[in-house]
């Protein structure tokens, strides 16, 4: 009866510690109902019984317990890797050099991946179409660094650089008429931008438009106050509408600027003698002979001066 009685609270107690185990622990308990089965055969007593417990429980201890951990070390490595962050995002990937044109902006952040796929074959395409140009000025075929330019534009209308290029290759070519409208677009885009301001008041200087190109080129000057060619521009302006000691205040100017430029000196010392100052007149031709000895007109102005 003892036995009997012993058996089924061994059965329920395997019971009650077996079922949180489940699947994974099956194989094991084949091994537990074994030794439980030669250790009955052994039960007389209740010390007996105690120590049976006791086997038990050191059983369930270092089989499940082990189990349990070596489950843990496996699935730790892909619960790491599900809150691992990658460390580059597509923003970073799509990021663009400081020398090429305004794609993609940095604060832009583009998901999509045909988007981004988009973006890289544009930038390829500029950087072909620039090196294209580049070779295209620098042969002198000017014609097709014009389309070139143009099939830039076509990408980036707003570009500012590239609206640059084309408007400093009209002006150059002094096709004025193309030229004024993309520079005043610069210059809405940048009102700071000093070479398109001065670049349109040439524009106005050459068709006579003296007032219009004054406030212009001005405007540069007080901008940039360091660039020679636009105080040439005012001398230009104040010989033209008749105003010539202003003309020698500005080319005085522009020698402070470039002290050695004897082609300003020159400039210089004409202006004087047509005011008829001829001392400073022969001062600034011999320092034009100090830079340029070989300068022909500078020596024949000195020799009218001495005879008369």
């Amino acid at each position: 009866m003892l036995k009997t009685s012993v058996l089924l609270w061994i059965l329920l107690t395997i019971i009650i510690i077996l079922l949180p185990i489940g699947i994974t622990s099956f194989f094991f308990s084949g091994k537990i109902f074994k030794k439980l089965i030669r250790l009955l055969n052994k039960i007389d007593t209740f010390d007996a019984l105690l120590r049976l417990k006791r086997d038990i429980i050191h059983l369930y201890r270092t089989k499940f317990s082990g189990l349990r951990s070596h489950v843990h070390r496996e699935r730790a490595p892909e619960s790491k890797a599900t809150i691992q962050q990658p460390h580059d995002t597509i923003d970073e990937i799509i990021r663009s050099k400081s020398s090429v044109s305004k794609y993609p902006d940095a604060d832009i952040h583009i998901d999509d991946e045909q988007d981004k796929t988009m973006v890289i074959k544009k930038r390829k395409l500029l950087e072909k179409i620039i090196y294209d140009a580049l070779g295209f000025r620098k042969d002198g075929k000017l014609d097709e660094y014009e389309k070139k330019i143009i099939e830039w534009l076509a990408i980036d209308q707003e570009d500012k650089d590239l609206n640059k290029l084309l408007a400093d290759l009209y002006f150059t070519m002094s096709n004025y008429k193309k030229a004024l409208p993309i520079l005043k677009k610069i210059v809405d885009m940048d009102p700071k931008d000093h070479k398109a301001i001065w670049q349109i008041g040439e524009i106005y200087l050459t068709s006579g438009d003296f007032k219009i190109a004054e406030l212009l080129i001005q405007k540069a000057i007080g901008i940039n106050p360091t660039n020679p060619k636009y105080y040439i521009s005012m001398v230009e302006l104040f010989y033209n509408t008749d105003r010539k000691q202003d003309a020698i205040t500005e080319i005085e100017k522009v020698i402070k600027l470039r002290p050695t430029n004897s082609a300003y000196m020159l400039t210089l010392a004409d202006l004087y003698q047509e005011i008829n100052d001829f001392d400073n007149a022969k001062k600034y031709y011999f320092r034009v002979l100090e830079y340029e000895p070989s300068n022909e007109k500078a020596k024949k102005k000195l020799k009218e001066l001495i005879v008369e």
